[in-house]
Parts: C-alpha cells; sequence; structure tokens
C-alpha cells in the first residue's frame, strides 16, 4: 500500500496559433497543417499525487477517463510498467472548444508533474513521444514558446522566440467543434501556404508590426459559418486599433495583438461594455522547462485575467 502523497503542483499553459495553414488531406486520413504556435500566459492549474489504486481525474464536468490529461496519465504508468492510482486535479481557467489546446495543456502539465513525482525516469524525448500519443497539441504543450508546426501539428521546429506581446484574448458564447471546423473546410475550403523564411525574418526582427501582418488561419471562415460572431469579434479588434486580429486554431476564440499593455486593458474594457462577457488580457510567453516554469523567469501567480 502506498504512503500517502501531497499534491504536485504546475501551470498548463495555453497556445494561440499565430498562422495556420491547411495542406490537405494525407493517406491516413488526417489533415497536413503548417502553423506557428505560441505560447501564452493564461493557464489552467493542474495538481497530481500518487493515491489510492487506479487514476482518477477530477476537472468539473470534463472530469474522468475521457479527460486527455487522464490518458496521458495511463500511457506515462504504462511507460513505467507501474500499475497504481494517481489523483490529478485541474482548476479550468483556459476556455473549451476555443482553439487554445487547454486539454493538450493539462496533459502536458500531466506528464510535467509525473515525471517529477517519479523522479525524472523518462528523458525529454521519451516525454514528447508520450505527448505525441496523447494528441497533436500534446507535444507542443511540453515544450512552449514559438514553433514552426507540421504533421498533424506535432512535429515541432523551433522558430526565434515572439517578442513579447500584449494581447486581447475573447471567445463567443458557443465554441468549435473541430472535427466539425474540417468537414467544413474539405467543403468549402481552399488551403494556404505558409512561407517559413517570412517567419523567421520577423521574428529575429522582434517586430510586432511584422507578425501582425503575417497572421493567418485556412479555418476562419469555415468555423465563422458556425459561429458569425467570430468574424464580428475580429472586427471589433481591428476597430480598436490591435496591429491584428486573428481567431485561434479552429476557434472559436480571437485574439488582437495590442499596442501595449495599457492599450489591451482599454480595448478589453470596450468589448466588456459591448457586452461581451469572455474577454482576458494576457501576453504571449516564453519556452516551458522540465518543472513548468517560463523559462527566464519566475512562475506567475494570480489570476489570468491581469497577465
Amino acid at each position: 500500500m502506498q504512503m500517502e502523497q501531497s499534491f504536485l503542483t504546475t501551470f498548463a499553459y495555453a497556445k494561440i496559433n499565430l498562422a495556420l495553414a491547411i495542406q490537405g488531406i494525407r493517406e491516413d486520413g488526417y489533415h497536413e497543417l503548417q502553423s506557428v504556435m505560441q505560447s501564452i500566459a493564461l493557464h489552467d492549474v493542474v495538481r497530481v499525487r500518487r493515491h489510492g489504486e487506479k487514476v482518477v481525474c477530477r476537472c468539473g464536468a470534463l472530469s474522468g477517463p475521457g479527460n486527455i490529461a487522464h490518458k496521458a496519465a495511463v500511457l506515462f504508468l504504462e511507460q513505467l510498467g507501474q500499475f497504481e492510482g494517481l489523483e490529478i486535479e485541474i482548476e479550468k481557467r483556459i476556455p473549451v472548444q476555443a482553439g487554445l489546446a487547454g486539454g493538450s495543456a493539462d496533459a502536458a502539465a500531466t506528464l510535467r508533474l509525473l515525471n517529477q513525482i517519479y523522479r525524472e525516469p523518462l528523458s525529454r524525448e521519451e516525454l514528447l513521444m508520450l505527448a505525441r500519443r496523447c494528441g497533436a497539441d500534446v507535444a507542443f504543450c511540453l515544450k512552449g514558446g514559438t514553433m514552426w508546426a507540421t504533421g498533424r501539428g506535432e512535429q515541432l521546429k523551433p522558430l526565434p522566440l515572439a517578442p513579447t506581446m500584449d494581447l486581447v484574448l475573447t471567445k463567443p458564447f458557443a465554441g468549435v467543434n473541430t472535427r466539425e471546423a474540417y468537414r467544413r473546410f474539405d467543403l468549402v475550403g481552399q488551403g494556404g501556404l505558409l512561407v517559413e523564411a517570412d517567419w523567421e525574418e520577423a521574428l529575429t526582427q522582434k517586430s510586432t508590426r511584422q507578425v501582425a501582418n503575417l497572421l493567418y488561419n485556412d479555418f476562419e471562415l469555415a468555423s465563422a459559418q458556425m459561429v458569425p460572431e467570430i468574424l464580428m469579434l475580429k472586427r471589433h479588434l481591428l476597430e480598436a486599433e490591435c496591429y491584428g486580429a486573428l481567431m485561434s486554431g479552429s476557434g472559436s476564440s480571437v485574439f488582437g495583438i495590442a499596442q501595449g499593455k495599457q492599450h489591451a486593458q482599454e480595448v478589453a474594457g470596450q468589448l466588456r461594455k459591448k457586452g461581451f462577457k469572455n474577454v482576458w488580457v494576457t501576453r504571449t510567453v516564453d519556452a516551458i522547462d522540465e518543472r513548468g516554469d517560463i523559462c527566464g523567469e519566475a512562475i506567475i501567480t494570480g489570476n489570468p485575467r491581469w497577465v
């Protein structure tokens, strides 16, 4: 019988897609993607401990074996040849069906915590292999920062770190089902092409305006058919003089690149006055280390509506 353990806690950082192009359908039925993925400060809080005789995941309405963090924990134990109980508690702050990889971030955070709890039995590369088995975005959420992603989004190549950008993030009440977004894209969409060299240059220059000029998402029109508010929010952000605005992933969240923190707070206030309830002020963050900290700075605490 195992001893009672205390919880180990970390943050699970959301991601946005600064660009996303759909290249077509592969032989395995998945879509081939190109994307520029970026970590942001908005986060869930994930706690894990060894406890009981089975894996239990508590996450409000998203509790149970269907949660991707539960799947990550089971895969981790199988890799170690361990069969014992774990308790996972997730405090959700990242909205769901938003294109922000909240579930993937929780799974990545769970893998990080488990590797600490079991005294680092898996190398970084072994953890990444497990992450890829959990889902397309989990590997990115394990690494964080600014990445060029291909394949289903799981093949990652580091890009120069993005400049710190203040963001206004907002989400319509309705979410977007990713599978349905792909289906609609296949009916009406014409896939685009990202130029990696253009992103390398903009990021090397640390130019927020250049980054804003390159924002691109093939899903936007398909998802806006389901949730028309997406384009309305994008228009509001651009009219409020954000450098650029874009839907993230398959939606339904939309972000605007603000001119600074003060401007971000002002734009968020304008959106709230117009009746939009799901509004966050956040910012981009750099790569995430093995302990879940943002590389090069102390871990952030507090409510992520602020950051």
